[in-house]
Parts: C-alpha cells; structure tokens; sequence
C-alpha cells in the first residue's frame, strides 16, 4: 500500500464516520516468512494504549515481543514457524483507543477496509491458504453472519475451518488470549486439527493470481 493510498484511506474511514483514526502515517509493514507460506495470521490493528508506533505488524522484529509471543507459540505448537506464516492486521491503521475499547468503532472500520484486505490477499496467495484469526470479533467480521461462540470451535474441531464472507478462503479461530493457549490439555483435540491440516500438501503458494478476476474484482465495479 502506497503513502498515498494510505492517506486516502484515512479519508475514507473518516467519511464513512469512524472515529477515533490517529491521522498518522505509514502503517506498520506486513511480515512475510521466507519459506512456503501455509496461513495467514490476521490481528485487529496496531493500536497500543501507550500509542505506540511500529516499522512491522505486531513490532515483529522490534524490541517488545509481548506483542506475538503468545501467537508465535500457538503456531508452534501446530507445526508452523515464522518462515511458514504471513502476517497482517485486519484494520491497518491507528486508532487512538484499543480495539476492546471501541468494539462498535473497530466493526465500523473494520467494513471500510474489507475488500481493500480480502482483493490483497487474493492476488498474494492462493486462496486455499487459510486465515488465523486472532480474535472472536475478527472471527465474527469474516464469516459474516454463521459466527459460533469462542469455545464451540475450540471444542468441536470438526466445524473448522469456516468459509469466510464473499471469499473461498477459510478461517480458523486462533484466539490470541491466553485462555487459548494450545499447549493446554483441554484444547489438544483443536491443536491437533490444526497441526494435521498444515501437515497435509498445500498448493504452491508464493505466486500472485494476477490473471483471475475473482468476484471480489466484480463486486467492486
């Protein structure tokens, strides 16, 4: 995203009326492993309470780790690695608040930029390389309007992954809160879904579908 294309997203949220945008720019950078990318791990956006601003999403490869620790081990613990993932935030500017401070604003954001991250993540990978969702209001923005409570995915690992809204992409909830933890015992059913879908063959993944139109492309004319 270029500093003018940023720029003109502000304005956009803006007059759409969501409030609380910090009008700064750029926006944090998206992380991309090195090795064959096999999920996306999607966060909410890079709003801190002490209005901290960062180089790379999640101050990955900063000096604050507190931000991705608890993520990073998930990922391990389902056979994954920093090489195997690219990482983005769904809303990708500052707010002046936290997402659980302005939920209702965050959702109102969260629609301004819907097809702007959808359209980007088609043309990066194919479509059969999941989203992590890091949270249940980032889960309930994808899949629309078939979103379950928290611990039913995590206990019925069967009704995973979920198609998400206007996409053929999936979603898995990957909830960043330490009650998520996948190294607890109770959720070992859920790690283990997981760990056996990324063992499975994904298609190559490092390409860019610029010749498909998708129906994200036509929505938008």
């Amino acid at each position: 995203m270029t500093e003018p294309e940023m720029k003109e997203m502000l304005k956009s949220l803006k007059h759409h009326l969501v409030e609380n945008v910090v009008d700064y720019t750029p926006f944090p950078e998206p992380y991309m492993g090195k090795g064959e990318i096999k999920a996306i791990v999607m966060g909410m956006d890079p709003s801190t309470d002490d209005g901290k601003r960062f180089d790379t999403v999640f101050d990955i490869g900063g000096k604050d780790e507190r931000y991705f620790k608890g993520i990073e081990r998930n990922l391990n613990a389902i056979g994954l690695t920093m090489d195997n993932v690219f990482i983005q935030n769904f809303c990708r500017n500052y707010f002046k608040m936290t997402t659980y401070k302005q939920r209702k604003n965050w959702w109102r954001a969260s629609a301004v930029w819907y097809m702007e991250i959808i359209n980007d993540l088609h043309y990066r990978f194919n479509e059969r390389v999941p989203i992590l969702a890091t949270s249940e209001l980032l889960m309930k923005r994808l899949i629309d309007f078939d979103w379950k409570t928290n611990e039913y995915y995590y206990k019925n690992p069967e009704a995973v992954p979920v198609e998400i809204f206007m996409s053929k992409r999936r979603v898995f909830p990957f909830y960043r809160h330490r009650k998520y933890n996948l190294e607890l015992p109770e959720w070992a059913s859920y790690r283990n879904k997981l760990k056996a879908y990324f063992e499975g063959e994904l298609p190559p993944v490092n390409e860019i579908n610029m010749n498909e139109e998708s129906e994200l492309d036509s929505f938008k004319k």
